[in-house]
């Protein structure tokens, strides 16, 4: 057994099975492992036997050369109408049972003849035959015989069907082929010569080079030893099984060297991630978060250090961030089991132009890896990408409720609001001195020490210096926050950033890259084949 033949169809198990999931034309992935399991299996009934098909049209006389080869009648023969019906076969030598049924042949005789030992000739069906069923079973047996005898008579070997059909198909496996004209006996030593010179151009025109041209005539027995030489040498070197798998891996691996890209892909480029990134966080509301947590901080710092007559009206106003669905503690909530849908955590991963936006770039990666693929690998890229679309909207939301949050308020915050409340108890104090005067004024009461302060009386400096103090605070921890809540938005859209990075590393960046490396992969297996 030939120990190359063995590696290439290993390197074939493997190109079948990685081009499976479309990488491949589905034509050709299939043929591939098609290939692939019929060559095992013949090698797997050994190289003692050599498989001889005898194929030819109605009336090519293929019967009758079966017969004179073998040297007994064993095959009907008429001159009228095809006889052969289903393939039949001549065993010469030890008993091939087993190498008969997987060929699926019935039909068989044994004989012996020690020229001619290892020999199993197969007289085939008309492929020219009205009969659908005949031409079906020339079209199974010759994908797996060792040997093409193609049998044309002076009448048709130019017909059409058969050179289309199964010469030039067969055209690669010339090494493993001879074409006969039987009925030579009917042309004149001129007429023959150039038949012969016709039928050989024929055959070179549909791609054979080299092949055997015998000319024979099963009735008068002339170059019917020529032939019988031809076949005994072929199943003498036991060569043909191999030469014939070898010719099949050949013509395939044609093919699959048309099929597989023949370029290395590269993998997303940074740039390209980057992009992608950028997308995500937008479509996820990248922007709305890090307005929202500048509009929260805002709000938050007014309702810690705000002037306390006005913050109430602050109170009246929802937090920005839990109108987002963000900043809480809350757990992610499902939905009921027999949905299977993730209930929304927020209320931003719902734009359908970020989506788009996203959708493209993704898109846009798998055709810039596929720009120097094969077309099939190139669907197989746009089918990853779009396969990653789908759960995109679940995992940004998810990935989005994830994020933390740069909110925690800072500490100067809580001496602000000490500050200001000490103004305010100031400013109240005030209020409280001044009413205790004006009603013991209004009893008619003795007034209470008055205490001033440069001319003016110290419940007054404390109402107005309270209120003063109260509202330059306010102003000015507006002024600090406003700078503070505007670097706390961007801090949150790079929170969400890089916790959207990893989302799509693991859901876009890895599966493209993964399946370009995959096709750098098959293109490199089926280099190594072809």
């Amino acid at each position: 057994m030939n120990d190359e033949l063995v590696k290439r169809l290993d390197l074939l198990d493997e190109i079948a099975q990685l081009g499976a999931p479309g990488r491949l034309p589905a034509d050709v992935q299939q043929r591939a492992a098609t290939v692939s399991q019929q060559a095992r299996a013949r090698l797997g009934h050994g190289t003692t036997n050599t498989v001889v098909a005898l194929a030819g049209g109605t009336g090519s006389g293929k019967s009758s050369l079966f017969n004179a080869l073998i040297g007994a009648p064993i095959a009907a023969s008429s001159v009228r109408r095809p006889t052969t019906s289903v393939a039949q076969a001549i065993v010469v030598g030890e008993p091939a049972d087993g190498l008969l049924d997987w060929l699926q042949i019935d039909r068989h005789h044994s004989t012996v003849n020690p020229e001619l030992d290892g020999l199993v000739l197969v007289d085939l069906p008309d492929h020219d035959s009205t009969v659908t069923a005949h031409r079906a079973e020339v079209d199974r047996l010759v994908e797996v015989v060792d040997v093409f005898c193609w049998v044309v008579d002076p009448q048709k070997y130019a017909d059409a069907a058969l050179h289309r059909d199964y010469l030039a198909r067969f055209s690669g496996h010339a090494g493993v082929t001879v074409v006969v004209l039987n009925q030579a006996d009917l042309l004149s030593p001129t007429d023959r010569a150039a038949c012969l010179t016709d039928l050989g151009q024929l055959l070179a025109r549909n791609g054979f080079s080299g092949v055997r041209i015998v000319a024979t005539s099963a009735q008068t027995g002339e170059g019917v030893g020529e032939l019988r030489r031809e076949i005994g040498a072929w199943v003498a070197e036991r060569r043909a099984v191999v030469a014939r798998l070898a010719a099949d891996l050949d013509w395939l691996g044609t093919d699959l060297l048309a099929a597989a890209s023949d370029a290395t892909l590269q993998p997303v480029s940074q740039p390209q991630r980057s992009r992608i990134i950028d997308a995500a966080t937008t479509a996820a509301g990248g922007n709305e978060v890090a307005t929202g947590v500048e509009a929260a901080m805002k709000h938050r710092a007014s309702l810690a250090m705000g002037w306390p007559p006005v913050r109430w009206v602050r109170n009246l106003r929802p937090d920005p961030l839990k109108r987002l669905g963000l900043g809480t503690a809350q757990p992610k909530r499902k939905a009921k089991p027999s949905t299977g849908v993730t209930v929304r955590r927020t209320a931003l991963v719902t734009n359908p132009v970020g989506q788009a936006i996203l959708a493209n770039e993704v898109r846009a990666a798998a055709r810039t890896i596929g720009d120097l693929a094969a077309p099939t690998a190139r669907e197989r890229l746009d089918l990853v990408a779009a396969s990653t679309l789908g759960g995109l909207p679940d995992a940004l939301d998810a990935a989005l409720g994830s994020t933390e949050l740069p909110i925690k308020p800072p500490r100067w915050w809580t001496l602000a609001g000490l500050a200001q409340s000490l103004v305010s108890l100031a400013m109240i104090g005030g209020f409280v001195w001044l009413g205790a005067i004006a009603i013991l004024d209004w009893l008619r009461v003795p007034a209470l020490p008055l205490p001033t302060f440069r001319g003016w009386p110290v419940p007054t400096l404390l109402v107005f210096g309270g209120a003063v103090l109260g509202i330059a605070i306010a102003m000015l921890g507006r002024r600090i926050v406003a700078a503070a809540a505007r670097r706390r938005g961007r801090l949150a859209r790079d929170a969400l950033r890089r916790q959207l990075s990893v989302t799509i590393d693991d859901l876009v960046i890895n599966p493209l890259n993964t399946e370009a490396g995959e096709l750098n992969r098959l293109g490199d297996l089926v280099r190594r084949f072809g």
